[in-house]
């Protein structure tokens, strides 16, 4: 399994685009932060004690994730493209093992880039405000609530692009799967009005990190987290099962 494991890694670690699309996913997330969060803020954004909680919650749900979801397809749909999946499977004696030591090593690039996101987004932030020569009131963070659901929503939405990719295959097809899905969910959630909370990525997991309050129509933190959790677990079992029973072909 630890074989399978650092294989996985390397595969990871050693190819360019992972290094390209990160890059370039952490270095428009801080743009945004420096510019618009932060040295283009007026009047009102200063009093805002919530701003840098904000800043954290617009950087997880913006481009950076997006680019780390698309390492994740990668990863898998590169080796059915170019037919390495065969090599895979054929050094380890589980197929089983396989997709877990992938979900080891995406899982450990989901934790690591939301942590980067989150300090990086935070600093250009800061630095900003700074190099305006503003002030920001005093900051209110619920450290505690914000790591878990950073964290978890970091995790879950690269995770759950993993599983597209382990069902659809095409690399070309999970991509566009994984674009497709909340514009479906756009049109849907005008038929299902409030159960569209319920929805994976545009009611479930948007909650996690943007509003979670019962009070206002949707759902609350742990409430969304479970929901949303679900469904990546609903997806990796048919994911696993699709694995295990299909041709590598």
């Amino acid at each position: 399994m630890m074989n399978a494991i650092r294989s996985e890694f390397r595969k990871l670690f050693t190819v360019r685009t992972t290094y390209v699309l990160s890059l370039l996913g952490l270095a428009l997330s801080c743009f945004v932060s420096f510019w618009i969060e932060g040295y283009k803020l007026t009047g009102v954004d200063l009093t805002n004690p919530n701003h840098y909680a904000s800043v954290i919650t617009d950087a997880l749900t913006s481009i950076p994730l997006i680019m780390a979801s698309i390492v994740a397809i990668l990863l898998m749909a590169h080796e059915y493209r170019y037919n390495t999946i065969l090599y895979t499977l054929s050094s380890s004696n589980s197929r089983t093992k396989v997709l877990l030591s992938k979900l080891v090593a995406v899982s450990t690039y989901a934790l690591a880039m939301t942590v980067i996101i989150a300090a990086l987004s935070l600093a250009a932030s800061a630095l900003g405000v700074h190099l305006k020569g503003s002030h920001l009131v005093t900051q209110h963070i619920h450290y505690a609530s914000l790591v878990w659901r950073a964290l978890f929503y970091g995790w879950s939405t690269v995770v759950s692009a993993l599983v597209i990719a382990i069902i659809v295959r095409s690399q070309v097809g999970a991509i566009v799967t994984m674009f497709a899905i909340p514009t479906v969910e756009l049109i849907l959630s005008a038929l299902f009005k409030h159960n569209s909370v319920y929805l994976p990525f545009t009611g479930a997991s948007n909650a996690i990190l943007q509003r979670g309050d019962p009070s206002h129509g949707t759902l609350s933190y742990a409430h969304a987290a479970l929901v949303f959790g679900l469904y990546v677990l609903v997806g990796w079992v048919v994911g696993w099962i699709l694995f295990v029973k299909r041709d590598a072909n």
